[in-house]
């Protein structure tokens, strides 16, 4: 079984990056940062944002916490 926290490395590792690039992406608020409290990335905000950074849209409204965070990302870019 797959865990749904992974590190910084193997979060980079499935989006097929070097962690040094997945960071970039991530203080640019078009990746995910890591749990709070952790040092750990979600996989499933990981595929979310993929999603979106596709253009794939999700039937699945974003919620008012995941709408708090985005924002929070992007203003820390």
């Amino acid at each position: 079984m797959t865990p749904r926290l992974v590190s910084r490395s193997e979060a980079a590792a499935y989006c097929g990056l070097k962690p040094s690039r997945f960071s970039e992406l991530v203080r640019d608020g078009k990746m995910p940062g890591s749990v709070p409290g952790t040092a750990k990335w979600d996989m499933k905000a990981i595929d979310l944002y993929l999603d979106r950074l596709s253009g794939i849209k999700s039937d699945k409204p974003q919620s008012a916490l995941e709408r708090w965070k985005a924002q929070q990302n992007a203003g820390s870019a």
